[in-house]
C-alpha cells in the first residue's frame, strides 16, 4: 500500500482510494491524484481495500473490477452497506465495457464507470466534479444548520412577543376596569 510521498500540499478536501491488482497502474493514478492535490491511498487487492477503506474512510473509491479474491463488485456491495461509507463515490475502473458489466457495475451499486485505460483528464474532470458537489453539500449542510439555529431563535422570540402581548392585553384589561371603577365613582360624587 502506497500513500502521499512528498505531494503537493492539499488543496482539494476529496479523499480518494484507489484499488487495483495492477500495482503499476494503482502507483500511477495514485502519483497523479497526488500531483492534482487530493489526498489518496492505493491498495492493491479488494481485501486490503476493504481494511483500508474502513480505517480511511474516502469519499471517493477508484476501484479495479477484475481482481483476484474480492473483486470490485463485491468491494462495492460492501461499501454500499457500510453506514460510514454509503456516501462514498464508487467509481468502476474496469476493460469491460458490454451491456451486462454496465448493468452489473449499476447494481453494484457504482456511481460511474470509467473504461480502462481512462484519459487522465477524465479522470481528474470527474474528480474535480465530485469535489465540488463535496464542497456545495458541505455549504448546504452548513446552511441548513444554521436555518435551523435561526428558526428555533425566531419560535423563542415569538413565544417572548406573544408573552409580552399577553402581559399588555392584562395591562390594558386592568386599565379600563381602574377607568370604569374610577367612571362608576365620579359618576356616584356627581349624584351623591
Amino acid at each position: 500500500m502506497a500513500g502521499n510521498v512528498e505531494t503537493p500540499p492539499m488543496k482539494r478536501s476529496l479523499r480518494v482510494l484507489v484499488v487495483d491488482d495492477n500495482h503499476d497502474a494503482a502507483d500511477s493514478l495514485g502519483t497523479l491524484l497526488g500531483l492534482w492535490g487530493y489526498d489518496y491511498r492505493v491498495a492493491y487487492d479488494g481485501n486490503a481495500g476493504w481494511e483500508l477503506a474502513c480505517a480511511y474512510r474516502p469519499d471517493c473509491l477508484l476501484l479495479d473490477i477484475r481482481m483476484p479474491g474480492l473483486d470490485g463488485y463485491t468491494l462495492a456491495g460492501r461499501v454500499r452497506q457500510h453506514p460510514e461509507l454509503q456516501a462514498a463515490k464508487l467509481v468502476a475502473l474496469t476493460a469491460y465495457s458490454d451491456e451486462a458489466h454496465v448493468r452489473r457495475a449499476a447494481e453494484a451499486g457504482f456511481d460511474y464507470r470509467l473504461v480502462k485505460t481512462a484519459d487522465p483528464t477524465e479522470v481528474e474532470r470527474l474528480l474535480d466534479m465530485l469535489s465540488e458537489i463535496m464542497q456545495l453539500a458541505g455549504r448546504t449542510e452548513k446552511l441548513a444548520r444554521q436555518s435551523v439555529t435561526l428558526t428555533s431563535e425566531t419560535k423563542e422570540l415569538l413565544q417572548e412577543v406573544k408573552e409580552d402581548i399577553r402581559e399588555v392585553k392584562e395591562e390594558v384589561k386592568e386599565l379600563k376596569e381602574e377607568l370604569r371603577e374610577v367612571k362608576e365613582g365620579k359618576i356616584q360624587e356627581c349624584q351623591g
